[in-house]
């Protein structure tokens, strides 16, 4: 029996096939697909469960691994589950029937491991449960799931429950507890969310039973890692378990998953109140979290890629949570976040052509692209980020349709009204405000549009067929338009997208970051004049008006550049010598050029691109140093005093 989840989402999902992107979320996901997905190594993803490794040792080091030229951990079990989401959401959207053929048979290998006991796993029967083999069962479900989903399969369904079943041999209600796994047992509680998957697919409360011991129970154990009653008490992220960042968010997706099962506000409220608190002190400017994997301490927010910032596992699982969240509440702050996350973080820290991922990401730093990556959890979650976007760009209410990303696209919706519609999207964002709406359906209904009113916009204009609207966003942060809708409706919206300039008083003091529309900029040592490097450039900037100065330069690839002015300065040495003195100087303590001249920023997302040392085959690991530094968000300022 299917149970049919209990209606508390604001939201319903379209399924992947029901949009075609046309814009840049479009042209990432189809170099995934293409460059990516397809080429994936089977044997690099199969082979853990093919032959088996050695737990961890207490360097976190496996002993003699079968295939060091791959990794030296035992977490790689991890990598089919999610490439196969990844895989499945991508084919389905794409009907892309080579890549679905390679599924196909990747799976057919994956299910010839499962043992007798539904174990279907990386390790020996002697080393079972004593490293990551929960936080493996975890990812085992919810890639099995996506196939069922995809193709119908029952095949991948049972297999999905046997592990499961597996799992609850051992753990559960009056068994073992999962909190002695990695990181305090956040890594085993990975299992919540596709537990739940389970309940709404089979009927069966075992699983949603399980579920609620685990975060009733088990977590607030002694020893457990009491994320619930932690966040309560008001410790923070930063404060709860071992605070690490991918594992903890994963657990908080997964109680909005519990949430959604029993409407019980005590899994729902610590999320929103862990959300606040990273929003409020965690976020760096670009949409990701976390140094060195962790959350630290309030407002800790460093710069430079040494830290090893940004890890694209973070900002593939706080992307998710907030779509996760979005959906659930139907509230726009959420698909604001994740917009910032999606356009700068995420697309930065994969390779235009799809193939590399970067596992860390500075604001202040260069791109490491690189095919694989030791462990190779970045890259895979990477892809499976980009994967879940075609579900959320266009979504349904019970009264109307809701756009809650502005991609150039095409979408075909049934809306519970008992009607089909057809929405196409015309625009240039997130390069450009403007957005053209056209919607389509056999005869005039009457139903509503809901068109999220970006957070960072301050004037806009909607019309409908050229008549202009008075409308205010709702308690939501959506315009709403109510009307009786004739085919070939239009719908015009104009955000008006001036150049921002930001003032940080947390840790950047004397320097400022521009954005413009969701992006941010970057200073890129690319578009610099020779022989000058970024610690020459100081930005000049109008006292007045800081923007005033900054042109719009449209890029041959479609992109859009900011130009504004730069002063290039050398410190006077003076006594001591210059390396004494502070790294940012008062030009009145300088020398050099201090005639203005021209500087180009460019987005984020293509910041570093152009550094050839950024790419690299192979197998890198995530400790790679720092060789250089290509490109630089927060940069020091002088204001020009004259008007």
């Amino acid at each position: 029996m299917k149970v049919t989840p209990a209606r508390l989402d604001s939201f319903k999902l379209v399924n992947p096939d029901a949009i075609q992107m046309n814009g840049i979320i479009s042209k990432r996901f189809s170099a995934s697909r293409r460059n990516r997905l397809h080429h994936e190594e089977e044997y690099n993803l199969l082979w853990p469960f093919q032959e088996y490794t050695p737990v961890v040792g207490k360097d976190r080091i496996v002993d003699n691994p079968p295939h060091p030229e791959i990794t030296r951990g035992d977490w790689q079990g991890e990598f089919l589950g999610t490439w196969m989401d990844a895989a499945c959401k991508t084919a389905w959207y794409a009907n892309d029937l080579e890549l679905r053929q390679k599924i196909d048979k990747m799976l057919k290998d994956w299910l010839a491991t499962q043992g007798k006991d539904g174990y279907l796993g990386t390790y020996h029967e002697a080393d079972r449960w004593k490293s990551w083999d929960l936080w493996i069962q975890a990812h085992d479900i919810i890639g099995l799931l996506s196939y069922y989903w995809y193709v119908g399969n029952q095949e991948a369904l049972t297999a999905a429950i046997r592990v499961a079943d597996r799992v609850m041999q051992d753990f559960g209600p009056g068994k073992e507890y999962l909190h002695n796994g990695p990181h305090g047992g956040m890594a085993s509680s990975a299992l919540l969310e596709p537990f739940v998957w389970l309940y709404w697919e089979t009927g069966d409360e075992r699983y949603l039973r399980f579920g609620q011991w685990l975060v009733d129970e088990d977590w607030e154990a002694p020893g457990g890692i009491a994320i619930i009653s932690s966040l309560l008490a008001g410790n923070g992220v930063a404060h709860t378990a071992n605070a690490k960042a991918a594992e903890m968010l994963i657990c908080f997706s997964g109680m909005v998953e519990l949430y959604r099962a029993t409407g019980d506000e005590r899994y729902l409220k610590p999320v929103l109140i862990a959300w606040d608190d990273i929003v409020q002190k965690h976020l760096y400017i670009t949409g990701s979290i976390s140094t060195g994997e962790h959350f630290q301490s309030n407002f800790l927010l460093r710069n430079d890629g040494v830290f090893r910032l940004g890890e694209t596992c973070v900002t593939m699982t706080w992307l998710y949570l907030n779509l996760n969240l979005g959906r659930l509440t139907g509230e726009a702050r959420f698909y604001d976040i994740a917009e910032q996350t999606l356009y700068n973080h995420l697309l930065g820290a994969q390779s235009p052509d799809g193939r590399g991922w970067a596992y860390y990401m500075g604001l202040r730093d260069s791109k490491r692209f690189r095919w694989h990556t030791d462990p190779d959890c970045c890259p895979s979650r990477g892809v499976r980020a980009l994967a879940q976007m075609p579900l959320h760009i266009v979504n349904i209410k019970d009264d109307g349709f809701v756009v809650n990303f502005y991609e150039d696209s095409k979408v075909n919706l049934h809306l519970p009204l008992g009607f089909e519609i057809k929405i196409k999207m015309e625009t240039r964002y997130p390069f450009a405000g403007d957005v053209k709406i056209t919607v389509s359906q056999l005869e005039p209904a009457q139903f509503k549009a809901y068109l999220r009113l970006p957070g960072w916009c301050q004037e806009r204009k909607l019309e409908v067929n050229g008549v202009l609207q008075n409308v205010s966003p709702d308690i939501n942060g959506y315009l709403v338009i109510d009307r009786s809708w004739k085919s070939g409706d239009i719908l015009e919206l104009q955000f008006e997208m001036p150049p921002n300039i930001l003032i940080d008083k947390i840790g950047n003091n004397g320097r400022v970051a521009l954005t413009r529309g969701p992006l941010v900029y970057a200073v890129d040592n690319h578009y610099l004049p020779d022989g000058i490097i970024l610690d020459d450039v100081i930005l000049f900037l109008n006292k007045k008006d800081p923007a005033r100065e900054i042109r719009l330069v449209d890029d041959e690839m479609g992109s859009v550049h900011l130009v504004t002015q730069m002063v290039m300065v050398a410190p006077d040495k003076g006594s001591g010598g210059w390396k004494e003195r502070e790294r940012y100087f008062r030009l009145d303590e300088c020398s050099g050029t201090k005639t203005p001249v021209a500087v180009r920023l460019v987005p984020f997302f293509e910041a570093g691109t152009n550094d050839s040392n950024a790419y690299k085959d192979g197998v890198s690991e995530n400790t790679e140093a720092v060789t250089n530094i290509t490109y630089q968000v927060w940069l020091p300022y002088q204001f020009n005093q004259i008007d």
